[in-house]
């Protein structure tokens, strides 16, 4: 995973091939269908404006709504717009989707696309429907084709020229737009659906990656993935051999079709009621956990059908998700983004065995049929497709991971089994970096098909830790299994009470505790005054240079100063925030975002008293990590005799680093993500011989 900032562009030589899905370039708006991260879809605005179905008790309007959005982690949301050649009025007079859903979204950092039900039977009505998305502002559309694209629809009458006609010409209007479009996911049972059609114009596919309806699936959400995967392998594999094909002037090559895939998964909590009020609700009632293993396993999936992974995942719908599974959506990666830092997830394919394991192929499929081949008949639930267990030994015997850490910090480790009645209460989990060992043992018995807690510990960057599954537990007539592992960032924030040490007070300050809703034992009050005769000053010990973000605490009460005035200093810099501390008091307010402080004791943040009327209060300051510090720049750059290309690259020692190339500033093609263990990276492309001028770029 990497954690983007982009810095210092610089000319240079050389531009390497393009893979198949190199072809979703970069949209208006920023749009990067390689890129997208986590997304909603919204069917009835009305019901997801009435606390998302009854779900969530402050979502009453659109700017709630997507307020809602962003702190769950989400970075667009796709509304309904149209059913066919008919613009989508759900129980409002006009269209849902309008200027003012995309503007409001737009001032709360979500992109907006909207969606079409697509059915073919009127192209021109369509293409109408898709340009009123595009006028209303949006940042891109995606087609909803479904079943009414197939051959036995009585409007069908030719689906490869019908879709060519719709997309091509959307396309010649909307050139720099994103588009996607949803089909059903298993192509093997809706083969005369245009898909490769549909993919040709295209950035991206939303495939429907959902139902359990198929026994062989046994309702597992790692099966669903994996029965998509073998379809979407076989089509693919399928369009390399397809000769190119002129249509309408067009040279086709087939495998341009190949986009990024965004799996779509449905998601329907319980009933609430009064929650839906315009459209129908949903009858069935998923289990929470199954968000947390779709997403999970979308970034572990060892089969991924597209380059580099899953990174965009969307869920339907919006005002059927029960509040656990929101929770789950927003504990849950999808993307690489620099304010975020990936839970790393893996499936057992990722570890290395020693000695004698037995390998449990749980599921497999053809592209018509899963099947469930699991050896107990009650171990459909683990974690992708397959598990390993062994017998007891004497410790020789171990599955070993090895995640690669980019940023530095304290990682809960979760691991994952199926249910066994054999497995072991004691599974040894070694932790081992190069500070030493760690052992903790998992009790196999509980919590099967879940995640389970091994334990909190200290990673350093680098690959070099890793995590062993050992043979040598104490109950030997069990077993010892292997399947998933996650590790979830856990350093804590940093609070700064008003008795921490870290906390200094100068001039008169006074302790209180008659006010409503302060922070731990009390708080401190001062005087207000026109010049500054009285400073608090929060000063943490960072143990990591990053980016942080500061929220500060105040108790309730109306005597208070309406500009409180705080300063936040902070490597190459630094802000100043006036707060109105009559309003807000009694929990954290956030006063800066993704400041970079450098580790140790050189930033800080300071209440002074020169503010009115009456007085200013100090209680607590919180630091929340953020994201890594990403001073980036090209140290030298050479072109070596046969034309290579050498580039020198200084950054933020112990994090990773990305460098990318491009011909067009639109198109950035990937070429290497690796660490920068002391600052200092000297890479050579190999490939740039011979090939023409273009650029490059780093990015921590």
């Amino acid at each position: 995973m990497a954690y983007v900032r982009f810095n210092l562009l610089l000319m240079v030589f050389a531009i390497a091939s393009q893979g198949f899905c190199a072809h979703a370039q970069i949209r208006d708006g920023g749009i990067d269908p390689k890129n997208l991260g986590k997304g909603v879809w919204i069917y009835s605005l009305m019901d997801a404006t009435n606390k998302l179905g009854g779900h969530i008790a402050s979502v009453t309007n659109v700017n709630s709504l997507m307020q809602f959005f962003k702190s769950a982690g989400l970075r667009y949301c796709i509304v309904k717009a149209g059913t066919g050649d008919q613009l989508f009025g759900d129980c409002y007079a006009g269209p849902q989707f309008t200027s003012n859903l995309v503007n409001t979204a737009h001032s709360n950092g979500i992109a907006v696309f909207g969606y079409d039900r697509s059915y073919g039977s009127n192209i021109v009505g369509e293409i109408a429907v898709d340009n009123y998305i595009f006028n209303q502002g949006a940042d891109g559309l995606v087609f909803d084709a479904e079943a009414e694209w197939e051959s036995g629809s009585p409007w069908i009458t030719n689906a490869s020229a019908q879709a060519w006609q719709l997309l091509s010409t959307v396309r010649a209007t909307w050139t720099n737009k994103f588009l996607a479009h949803s089909p059903f996911a298993i192509i093997g049972v809706h083969a005369t659906f245009p898909y490769k059609e549909f993919g040709y114009w295209c950035d991206a596919v939303m495939p429907q990656i959902y139902h359990f309806s198929t026994a062989g699936l046994k309702s597992s959400p790692s099966a669903t993935i994996n029965w998509a995967d073998v379809n979407w392998a076989a089509w693919q594999g399928s369009l390399v051999s397809l000769p190119q094909t002129n249509w309408a002037g067009v040279a086709v090559n087939w495998t341009n079709a190949i986009k990024p895939i965004l799996p779509l998964q449905d998601v329907y909590g319980e009933v609430v009621s009064g929650g839906i009020i315009c459209e129908g609700a949903a009858g069935a009632v998923y289990r929470d956990k199954d968000v947390m293993e779709f997403m999970d396993y979308a970034a572990a999936d060892p089969h991924a059908q597209t380059a580099g992974g899953y990174r965009g995942a969307n869920f339907w719908r919006a005002d059927t998700i029960g509040t656990n599974q929101w929770a789950n959506i927003a504990a849950g990666n999808s993307g690489n983004y620099s304010n975020v830092v990936n839970n790393l997830v893996l499936d057992d394919a990722a570890a290395v065995f020693t000695g004698a394991w037995n390998a449990v192929r749980v599921f497999a499929s053809t592209t018509t049929s899963p099947t469930y081949y699991g050896a107990t008949g009650t171990d459909t639930n683990c974690f992708g497709t397959n598990y390993f267990y062994k017998a007891q030994g004497g410790g020789a015997a171990f599955a070993q991971f090895n995640p690669l850490i980019l940023i530095p910090g304290n990682y809960d480790v979760f691991q994952w089994h199926p249910f066994l009645t054999n497995a072991s209460a004691g599974t040894p989990f070694i932790i081992g970096t190069p500070a030493g060992t760690n052992t903790a043992l998992a009790n196999q018995q509980t919590n099967a098909g879940n995640w389970s807690l091994v334990g909190r510990f200290y990673f350093p960057a680098g690959s070099s830790n890793f995590i062993r599954v050992l043979d040598n537990f104490s109950d030997a007539t069990n077993v010892a299994v292997v399947d998933g592992l996650k590790l979830a960032y856990a350093d804590a924030d940093i609070v700064l009470d008003n008795t921490n040490p870290a906390v200094s007070f100068a001039g008169s300050w006074s302790a209180g505790s008659s006010s409503s809703g302060f922070y731990g034992a009390d708080y401190r009050y001062a005087g207000s005054a026109a010049t500054v005769t009285a400073t608090a000053t929060y000063q943490p010990n960072f143990p990591n240079a990053g980016l942080y973000n500061v929220f500060v605490w105040y108790p309730q009460g109306s005597n208070r100063a309406t500009n409180a005035p705080w300063l936040i200093s902070y490597f190459g810099g630094s802000t100043n925030v006036s707060v109105n501390q009559q309003t807000s008091g009694g929990a954290w307010l956030q006063i800066a975002a993704a400041r970079p402080f450098s580790a140790g004791t050189n930033g800080f943040v300071q209440l002074a008293n020169n503010a009115g009327p009456s007085v200013v209060l100090a209680d607590a300051v919180r630091f929340s990590f953020a994201g890594p510090l990403a001073p980036v720049w090209f140290q030298a750059i050479s072109r070596q005799a046969d034309g290579r290309i050498q580039l020198t690259v200084n950054s933020t020692p112990g994090y990773g680093l990305w460098l990318d190339r491009t011909t067009n500033w639109l198109t950035w093609q990937p070429l290497t993500n690796l660490l920068s263990t002391n600052g200092q990276l000297v890479f050579t492309d190999n490939s740039s011989t011979n090939n023409s001028a273009g650029f490059y770029r780093a990015r921590q």
